[in-house]
């Protein structure tokens, strides 16, 4: 049985399916696109297609048709190289010649220091250390760094790095034995600590270094970038952050920190009513947290009231708005909190 709609339709003349298709709406997204733009055209098909006579037929009327007498007709040809490319690819450029020697000559002419800052504004973290595992005396483990002020008012900080084919591999096992002692006597001179790339930081060494911070009350800044730090680790760091009362800047960028590492510090930095850590770096981990990583830190951040900055790859829009939320929360807190100190 057809439909009572069919069966409407069916009795509307041509003129009448015309007015009613004009009546439907060309917004609607419901409807096809094709359903939603009248016809165009009432001409009646000449046949079915043909491509090569439809060809042969656009060739015919191309060469009956008239043309201006500064016609052209095309030719593809390939186009001759001018005076000033062949003299360019002919002669090498002036000043070329022992570039590489010239630039080791200015190398050798900088002082160390130099090359270090030169490295670091590179972006060449790859390939320094920290000044410490140099075995230099002059610089505390991780220290020596400055910050000074540029032009426009903004803090640049400093790090005396240098190149890690300088250093031997039993200088910077040495240095990290010293470091470890420094914490576990909670040496008051020792408040920077930078391992970043540390190429002789084995499982074992990494677990000591975590467990000689128990107890340390003077380290404010602590740099574990690039060290293999694993999720053990990280669980192992939590308990330190539950009770640490002196960290302000900690730096775990470019580890092997899983899902449940990154949610056992960021728990602990939450359960820690006294903690001052306001700068927290996590990004760039081996092994990609997802989602559920995202939650887990905006979860425990929202508790935590001191971090200001914080350094994750987030994914998710929504976590990202989050977390903006609780920075500038904590960073108005800390405001109002130096304005009534002021009065």
């Amino acid at each position: 049985m057809a439909d009572i709609e069919d069966l409407e339709l069916a009795g509307l003349s041509e003129a009448e399916l015309l007015e009613l298709g004009e009546l439907i709406d060309p917004d609607n997204v419901l409807v096809p696109a094709s359903d939603r733009i009248p016809p165009h055209t009432r001409k009646k098909p000449t046949g079915p297609y043909d491509r090569s006579r439809l060809l042969q037929h656009l060739k015919t009327q191309a060469a009956e048709s008239k043309v201006g007498e500064d016609y052209v007709p095309f030719v593809k040809r390939t186009p001759k190289p001018s005076k000033e490319q062949s003299n360019s690819q002919s002669k090498p450029a002036r000043g070329a010649t022992n570039s590489t020697s010239e630039f080791d000559e200015m190398l050798e002419m900088l002082e160390p220091d130099d090359v270090n800052d030169l490295a670091a504004e590179l972006g060449l973290h790859g390939l320094v250390v920290q000044s410490k595992s140099r075995g230099d005396d002059n610089h505390p483990i991780g220290g020596g760094g400055g910050r000074e002020r540029t032009g426009s008012g903004a803090d640049v900080s400093h790090t005396p790095l240098y190149l890690a084919s300088q250093v031997s591999d039993d200088a910077q096992e040495a240095d990290v034995d010293d470091a470890i002692e420094s914490l576990q006597s909670d040496d008051p001179t020792l408040t920077e600590l930078n391992l970043n790339n540390h190429t002789r930081l084995d499982p074992a060494l990494i677990s000591q270094l975590v467990e000689a911070l128990h107890g340390n009350t003077h380290l404010k800044t602590l740099s574990l970038a690039n060290i293999r730090f694993s999720e053990d680790h990280a669980k192992q760091l939590a308990d330190v952050l539950r009770v640490n009362t002196s960290l302000t800047v900690l730096n775990l960028e470019s580890n092997r920190i899983t899902r449940k590492g990154i949610a056992a510090i960021m728990k602990a930095l939450a359960e820690n009513k006294e903690t001052v850590l306001t700068e927290l770096r996590l990004a760039n981990q081996y092994f990609s947290g997802g989602a559920g990583a995202e939650s887990d830190i905006a979860k425990h951040l929202e508790k935590v009231t001191s971090i200001i900055r914080l350094g994750y790859n987030f994914t998710s829009p929504s976590i990202r708005t989050r977390i903006d939320r609780y920075v500038m929360r904590n960073t108005d807190l800390i405001r109002q909190k130096r304005a009534s100190l002021v009065v």
